[in-house]
């Protein structure tokens, strides 16, 4: 048996590696230890040195974000401090990139201002501190400074604020729109690899505290190739990108982006329609090789693109509501999706259940479905399957289909999933949205290690590929709440509401 590695023994260090010549302090607060454990091995492995201590020899800190290093050392021991101090994220997204990646982007400078004036107080109460407000309307994550802690000034609120990981002020929405159509343009070309590209580059720019206006700027940063500084430099200097004004005008690309908003048609099914000849919905209404699923998706076509009003979201959610109570006691039934997070209208109805007795929920669909049927509140099938009773597939059962409102005959598409108690908090995050958000918390999670859906948070292990991914099969982390999986994340907790990002 190998023997146990004790404080003082490290992992084989590389003198030539990329972190060589750093000596590290690790703010612990907030960071998972086994999290932790892992980064202090790479750091040592690439040729740093690691001290327990915040010593004179120390050239780099690390932290999660500014309240744990506020927390853990004080401004007062910072301000003396003539390193560097850069979020965790610098290290993760260099280890991602196979380089040392510039700190420029992840720098937390600190300063002492002895005549800040952060506190507000009178002769009869003691002092009591400011919040650390961001200066993006978005940035909805405010923290404060303990008492016991001298309050910051306003660049140190600046520098701090600014440098949280994956709590961007998403400044450069001319660019990561362009990027985000490219996504769905690519996808529906069916070249993977470059929808990927776009898909990793997004969220690094997303979380830049200022905006490009030039492409030296963004020259070291980790997803951004050439390739892709080309068309950032296109997209500041003209307000537009030629390669996307060439896609929208292209009938292939009009074409299956069309064909794809048929519900059941992805990316090679509507490119075989338009191999075949096809170029408009009329053009589809016979032809035999679509499913019944995709024909009742190109039947209801124009009734699935209208928006459902919230008021009339509302009254359905009570509906199913109380339905559910008569089927099982107890029942919960939560409308996510663009409803949950508090828009005026929602494109379809996604419809979260478990049981809180953890065991209940198995067998509930198949009864909930009828009732709703016999009522004809749900009319058209498009996907029904069970797995709670044979433990399958996470033991989640899945409806999705078409539904009217009572009275009316226009259909609406509704998914109904019932989830297992024990990964209901995933569920709830994944159909609660939106897809920007998820994008960001499946990124950070890949980051840690982990793969993230909605049946759970799993350890990632290497595939036969080589490529690195959670295995299903393995068991999921525990967590009864979202907030629990944000935190555990370090991510900023937002509420339903506060989730359009």
């Amino acid at each position: 048996m190998a023997p146990k590695t004790t404080r003082n023994q490290s992992p084989p260090s590389d003198p030539q590696g990329m972190f060589a010549g750093l000596v590290v302090f690790l703010v612990e607060k907030r960071v998972q230890s086994r999290r932790l454990q892992i980064w202090k091995q790479k750091l040592v492995q690439m040729g740093a040195t690691i001290e327990d201590s915040l010593t004179k020899r120390v050239t780099h800190i690390l932290a999660m974000d500014p309240e744990a290093l506020l927390q853990q050392l004080g401004s007062e021991r910072l301000a003396h401090f003539k390193g560097t101090v850069v979020v965790y994220q610098w290290l993760e997204d260099s280890l991602t990139s196979g380089e040392k990646v510039s700190e420029d982007m992840y720098h937390l400078k600190l300063e002492a201002d002895k005549s800040s004036n952060d506190y507000i107080s009178s002769d009869d109460e003691p002092p009591k501190p400011k919040k650390l407000r961001s200066s993006s309307p978005d940035d909805l994550a405010h923290t404060s400074i303990p008492k016991t802690l001298e309050s910051p000034n306003k660049d140190q609120i600046t520098a701090l604020q600014s440098a949280v990981p994956y709590n961007p002020p998403d400044l450069n929405k001319n660019i990561t729109q362009i990027f985000g159509k490219l996504i769905n343009i690519y996808r529906a070309l069916g070249d993977d690899r470059r929808s990927f590209s776009y898909y990793k580059a997004v969220p690094v720019i997303e979380k830049l505290p200022f905006k490009i206006q030039s492409v030296d700027q963004v020259k070291d940063l980790p997803n951004i190739g050439k390739s892709m500084k080309d068309h950032i430099q296109e997209i500041v200097t003209t307000g537009k990108l030629s390669k996307l004004e060439h896609f929208e005008t292209d009938e292939k690309v009009r074409t299956l982006a069309l064909f794809e908003e048929i519900w059941g048609v992805g990316p090679a099914t509507a490119l075989k329609l338009y191999e075949k000849g096809h170029r408009t919905l009329d053009d589809l209404k016979n032809e035999d090789s679509l499913t019944n699923s995709q024909k009742l998706g190109l039947r209801y076509y124009d009734d699935i693109k209208q928006r459902i009003p919230r008021q009339e979201a509302e009254e359905m959610e009570h509906l199913l509501q109380k339905v559910g109570e008569n089927v099982l006691p107890g029942v919960v039934i939560v409308c996510g999706g663009s409803y949950r997070r508090g828009k005026a209208s929602c494109g379809d109805l996604d419809i979260v259940i478990t049981h809180p007795d953890g065991t209940s929920h198995k067998g509930f669909l198949p009864k909930y479905v009828k009732q709703l049927k016999d009522m004809k509140f749900l009319r058209e099938d498009l996907i029904f399957s069970t797995h709670s009773e044979e433990g399958t597939d996470s033991g989640v059962d899945t409806y999705f289909g078409l539904c009217t409102y009572p009275g009316r005959e226009l259909r609406h598409r509704i998914d109904l999933k019932v989830y297992p108690l024990e990964i209901y908090a995933f569920g709830l995050i994944a159909w609660t949205g939106n897809d920007v958000l998820n994008r960001r918390l499946r990124l950070l999670a890949e980051s840690k290690g982990f793969r993230l859906d909605d049946t759970g948070l799993f350890p990632a292990t290497h595939g036969s590929s080589g490529s690195k991914r959670g295995v299903r099969a393995s068991a999921s982390l525990k967590f009864d709440t979202e907030k629990e999986v944000f935190d555990f994340l370090g991510f900023p907790w937002l509420e339903p509401h506060e989730r359009n990002l």
